[in-house]
């Protein structure tokens, strides 16, 4: 496949609704919907976390991303069908030729040894198996007919025919993103509504994806705050949603903070403007606490005052 973003997915959007009830269907858009990001998209990281699952490593799971349909912008929701259509109820037919599909060439009429090796770099950590010469045996290049012949005889030949034509299929086409229960659990328990929970939820992916460190830290989220704040104040607020100390943001520290900051009642709200000045966590201000919270509420008077 080289550096191409095309697809070796064998199965038409057609014959893939065909072969899933329209409950299935309808439930995998409901899914789509809820982990798509802005551009209608799933990022390559929920792909691999949402569809694959852990279990699947790293670098043969980006490979899966591409031959499924993956590009930089994502995944559409008609590849993501095909892809898991194909993977959980293809035949072993449509399987072989999806593999023959992530090695074969940008025509996609044959296989050359040179090309497999330097994709096998890549799942195999540099390890070439022994059994791959039957395959090309003193030839450079093989057709789909040698190559499938090769895989029906050594289905576990590579890492990434061993996970395809696993049975059971390590994919499902009903996994947690079906599952709306996290969202309606983070409704219950703030002042937000399962709606703006999803929609958060999509922007949160978005700034993590943006973000160079992959994680939601102070680099990313301060520069989004509206006015911007001075650094002590700014760290303060960072502190308050990070509940668990750890430096980053999760989803769910993020959909607490906001209801508490913008959603919930004056009290709440009281609350949270407490936590960004109670930096030792003891539920008292301190005498330098104290100080610290007096100096920066002058100076954004002062700035305000300033503005007019």
């Amino acid at each position: 496949m080289g550096g191409r973003e095309s697809k070796p997915i064998s199965l038409s959007y057609e014959e893939a609704v065909k072969r899933v009830s329209e409950g299935e269907l309808s439930r995998l858009k409901d899914a789509y919907k809820r982990t798509a990001t802005l551009n209608g998209a799933i990022t390559k990281q929920a792909f691999i976390r949402e569809v694959l699952g852990e279990g699947v490593p790293q670098q043969l799971a980006e490979l899966i991303f591409v031959a499924c349909g993956g590009t930089a912008k994502g995944i559409t929701f008609k590849d993501l069908l095909c892809s898991l259509v194909l993977l959980t109820r293809g035949i072993r037919e449509e399987k072989i030729r999806f593999i023959f599909g992530v090695y074969a060439n940008e025509a996609g009429t044959h296989v050359t040894k040179s090309d497999m090796l330097r994709q096998l770099q890549t799942t195999e950590g540099g390890y070439a198996p022994e059994i791959l010469h039957k395959c090309f045996g003193q030839n450079e290049r093989v057709t789909y007919e040698e190559f499938k012949d090769w895989l029906i005889n050594y289905p576990d030949a590579t890492t990434v025919t061993r996970w395809l034509l696993a049975e059971p299929c390590h994919a499902s086409l009903c996994n947690d993103l079906e599952t709306p229960t996290f969202y309606q659990t983070l409704a219950g328990v703030t002042h937000l509504e399962e709606k703006d929970i999803l929609e958060l939820e999509k922007r949160y992916w978005y700034l993590k994806g943006s973000s160079p460190t992959g994680k939601l830290d102070p680099d990313t989220l301060v520069p989004l705050i509206s006015p911007p704040l001075p650094p002590l104040l700014a760290k303060g607020v960072f502190s308050a949603f990070d509940e668990n100390r750890d430096n980053h943001i999760d989803f769910k520290e993020m959909a607490c903070g906001i209801s508490a900051a913008c959603r919930g009642p004056l009290t709440e709200r009281q609350k949270f403007c407490f936590k960004i000045f109670d930096r030792d966590r003891d539920g008292k201000l301190s005498k330098e606490e104290l100080t610290a919270m007096v100096q920066a509420l002058l100076l954004l008077s002062y700035e305000e005052q300033e503005d007019k």
